[in-house]
């Protein structure tokens, strides 16, 4: 036990110090739902500045330390307020680069000031060198000061959040920021403390890690991420349990040194552990504590499509000015064909993250397996050059289908930390080993196909590598697994219910982008002759890079890889040791800024409406008629018995029996918290109920999975609009019809027989006429009006095979006109498929019209059931329920009628 206590002594040293980063994490990320990616880009900003101050400018330790923790760190802290507040309303990809661009920006701007070399630090702290005994041990005091430093800052820490009003105001307004300024508390002015704390903690924590780490702004970076681990094991929200996590990764990865650090093939575990941790930590957290705070989100802008014989000329264009690289480039050809390889990565990267709305921070791992596989096929095995690169390409898939698990589990945020952390993982720990880059200075040998040996040869064939893939990629984004995998990206929710299996595509995107990452590696390492760990681009820090700049690409799909991915050949122009160091802090302060923005700004409107008319102009093929035999089963309908649904200690629905029946309308009416979204929510699977059975045509589907329910003929709209903006109405709302399609099986979802794609126009053009919104068929969904976008839904849901519709507040956004309307296309819908439709409305002259029976919940219970003239009749519901508005109406409504 005694030959442990020195690594006991400088892990706990070490993850104290990551206990206080991750705290300072932990508190930024509950109060503002950012995750701050760049928290170790101000820890080493603070360092920067330490060494700055102390170093070069001669200053006492005592005041380079407080200017920067107590000046610099609350500066920050203001800034990052300032940006957090920009992003807060932004997608998910947009909050992580936002935030992962200040790492770019940092690493540049360092890098630029002091050398890519790592500088050595003495320590600053009193009696540093000097030890005191633990039995018969020696303990430096710099250890002990570290600890007791870090400790103190999270005790004070958590001591403001257990008993003060700001700690209380800083748990509560993320929860409900509305309800604390109703209270009088600015939510403003507490997200801005808890960036002066979390700032703040990172700085000391950078000044603290000076010492111990050295100056290097990659090394510092990825070492404060290893703090993301004790965030991990804190569920990121237990301020206690981080800094444990801190102190539990620091003293395992420190023992871990003494037992592993001679056996070769396990050396890299120990800075490797946290990262194991990280992901272990994301994998096995119950999904319930990995929920982001939920933060109402910009919906994406617009975008438009050019013409398609405007598409197809600029691909001329463009393949006729690559083609002529060669005869100026010179010695620049090889930064064009560097070019080329990162267009084929872009495009790679750009299906999982711009199509299906996966972030992915490992590409760089795949990209270096894929060569690997490559050149141990090519030159250790001697297979041929295209043969090693196609099979060298589909080792990476099983990776990727690897990386899709916890996809399956996790999304957002923290989909993109497990792939951090799997990204740093592989490097730290395989990357050295001799069956992959080797431990060599040069690492293996990527030889280039005999045909095609010389810099200009190989650059037509990357060239035409890229022409092949690019129209691949074309493919795939008009095909039918591109519309599902927007589908996917913009409205889970919807298509999920409808009938599509999302794991299974998320399993497929993974693979796909994988794949097209490998050869993106191989042609990479090809080009140089070799691929070891000192080529950035295998580096977890350029998986990094590709995300942040994939951000500043401009146009769609493959416009926006080759823009991006030709900008390596900036360097070629403009040489220099700093050049990529200066490119590195641009791509991070502009990423930072389109982030905040919420993506690259439109084409100007006069440019589109001249390629429009230079295209011609897009016209929607007329509606075929669905017969009713094509699109419904007869059938009970869907009936709930016992239901109960309840939410920690509140019970939401308790024991409800209601029934749908085929052919006719039910309404589900109720005061707002009644229950009635819970009702469909278990309905259609997206809750487990605690007790009760649901059936949908005499079948029990009170355990069957979301997307078999919609399968089976269970079709919902929501309260809350979940469309593809991004997306044609017309192709919203063929997903209706599509997703169950393309169901759970991956060679349904990658293409549409020409049978079901003619079937799938037809069904939605019909529900589009039966909505009065076939006018609107080539108009973006994100472009139109509340009202519209509901009319939209409910065709979505049309277009389906589906006899049961669960709709949820259906008419709201509607005008008078447009509710009139509305109500004949469900009568006109019932009448001519015998669907049965289960309505939950607000507007009681809709619901006494259309309904011919009408169930009243009353928080969470079934207060009274009966037809419209019941209701109507009923005290116990004008009590309970209706005003003298609704009854007024109510009145009309059957005065009407009669």
């Amino acid at each position: 036990m005694q030959d442990l206590i020195p690594f006991i002594v400088s892990g706990l040293a070490i993850g104290s110090v990551y206990g206080l980063i991750g705290t300072g994490l932990v508190v930024t990320y509950k109060t503002s739902g950012i995750f701050n990616f760049g928290h170790g880009a101000l820890a080493t900003v603070a360092a920067y500045l330490f060494y700055w101050l102390h170093i070069d400018q001669g200053l006492g330790w005592q005041v380079s330390a407080a200017v920067t923790v107590l000046l610099a760190g609350p500066l920050m802290g203001l800034v990052m307020e300032l940006i957090a507040r920009r992003l807060a309303a932004q997608r998910v990809p947009m909050k992580i680069v936002g935030t992962a661009g200040l790492i770019l920006l940092v690493q540049g701007l360092g890098t630029i000031k002091y050398g890519p070399d790592p500088i050595t630090v003495d320590s600053f702290l009193p009696k540093a060198e000097e030890s005191f005994a633990v039995g018969a041990v020696n303990v430096h005091y710099k250890y002990l000061f570290t600890a007791v430093i870090a400790l103190v800052a999270v005790g004070a820490l958590w001591l403001l959040f257990r008993f003060t009003r700001t700690g209380l105001a800083m748990r509560a307004v993320v929860d409900d920021p509305e309800l604390l300024d109703v209270k009088g508390v600015d939510p403003v002015r507490v997200r801005r403390i808890a960036w002066l704390i979390g700032s703040t903690f990172a700085a000391l924590s950078g000044v603290l890690l000076l010492p111990l780490v050295g100056l290097e702004p990659i090394a510092l970076t990825f070492l404060v991420v290893t703090a993301f681990g004790a965030a991990a094991m804190g569920a990121f929200t237990n301020i206690p349990l981080t800094f444990l996590g801190g102190l539990m990764l620091g003293v395992a990865s420190d023992i871990t040194k003494k037992y592993l650090l001679d056996v070769t093939w396990l050396s890299g575990v120990p800075s490797s552990l946290p990262f194991v941790i990280l992901v272990a930590a994301l994998l096995l957290t119950p999904k319930r504590r990995l929920k982001p705070p939920s933060l109402v989100e910009n919906r994406p802008p617009p975008q438009w499509r050019a013409p398609g014989r405007v598409r197809l000329a600029t691909v001329l264009v463009v393949v006729a000015l690559l083609s002529t690289v060669p005869l100026f480039a010179g010695t620049r050809l090889t930064f064009y064909i560097v070019g080329l390889t990162q267009i084929v990565m872009f495009m790679s990267l750009g299906l999982l993250v711009r199509t299906s709305g996966q972030v992915s921070l490992c590409h760089a791992a795949f990209g270096a397996i894929g060569a690997v596989a490559f050149s141990q096929l090519a030159v250790d095995q001697g297979l041929p050059w295209l043969v090693a690169l196609l099979l060298g390409a589909l080792i990476v898939v099983p990776v990727g289908a690897l990386i899709a698990l916890p996809a399956i589990r996790l999304s957002g945020l923290f989909l993109a930390l497990a792939t951090l952390g799997f990204g740093i993982m592989v490097e730290r720990l395989f990357y050295p080993l001799n069956w992959m880059f080797t431990p060599l200075s040069n690492g293996r040998d990527m030889p280039r196909p005999a045909f095609a040996e010389d810099d200009r040869a190989f650059y037509y064939f990357v060239l035409a590598l890229v022409v092949v893939i690019g129209a691949a990629t074309v493919a795939v984004q008009q095909a039918r697994l591109g519309r599902v995998l927007r589908g996917m990206a913009e409205a889970p929710t919807a298509v999920s219910t409808a009938g599509l299996s999302t794991n299974v595509t998320k399993l497929l995107v993974f693979c796909l982008s994988a794949f097209v990452a490998g050869i993106s590696g191989i042609l990479y390492g090809a080009t140089l002759h070799s691929a070891g760990t000192t080529d950035q681009h295998y580096t977890s820090f350029y998986s990094i890079i590709l995300l942040a700049t994939l951000a500043l690409a401009p146009f769609g799909a493959p416009w926006y890889a080759v823009f991006i991915g030709m900008t390596a050949v900036i360097p070629g122009y403009f040489p220099g040791a700093d050049t990529g160091y200066w490119l590195n802090a641009a791509f991070g302060f502009f990423a930072v800024q389109v982030a905040m923005a919420g993506g690259t700004p439109p084409a100007p409107e006069r440019l589109r409406k001249a390629l429009d008319r230079l295209g011609g102009k897009r016209h929607t093929a007329a509606p075929q008629e669905v017969t009713p035999a094509d699109d419904v089963r007869p059938g009970e309908g869907f009936r709930v018995r016992g239901l109960t649904v309840r939410f920690g200690g509140v019970t939401a629905v308790n024991a409800v029996d209601l029934h749908a029946p085929a052919g006719k309308i039910t309404g589900l009416i109720g005061p707002n918290g009644a229950g009635k979204t819970t009702v469909f929510n278990a309905g259609t699977g997206l809750l487990k109920p605690d007790s009760g059975r649901i059936t949908m045509h005499g079948r029990d589907i009170t355990r069957t999975p979301p997307a078999a329910r919609g399968r089976a003929g269970l079709g919902r709209t929501f309260q809350i609009m979940n469309l593809c903006d991004s997306l044609t109405v017309a192709d919203n709302v063929a997903l209706g019809h599509e997703s169950a399609l393309a169901g759970a099986r991956p060679w349904s979802q990658l293409a549409a027989p020409r049978t079901q794609l003619r079937r799938t126009r037809a069904a939605a053009a019909e529900a589009m006429r039966l909505c009065g919104i076939d006018h609107l068929a080539d108009r973006q969904a994100g472009e139109l009006s509340t009202g519209e976008r509901r009319l939209v839904e409910l065709a979505r849901c049309l277009a389906g095979r589906f006899d049961v519709l669960l709709l949820d507040e259906p008419s709201s956004g509607l005008d008078h006109e447009e509710t009139a309307r509305f109500a004949e296309v469900l009568q006109e819908v019932v009448r001519r498929r015998g669907v049965g439709i289960l309505l939950v409305e607000h507007d009681m002259s809709l619901v006494m019209r259309v309904c011919s029976y009408i169930y009243v919940l009353d928080f969470g219970e079934l207060l009274f059931e009966d037809g419209p003239d019941g209701v109507r009749s009923s005290e116990v519901v004008r009590s309970a329920y209706l005003g003298e508005g609704e009854i007024a109406s109510i009145d009309n409504v059957q005065e009407a009628q009669t």
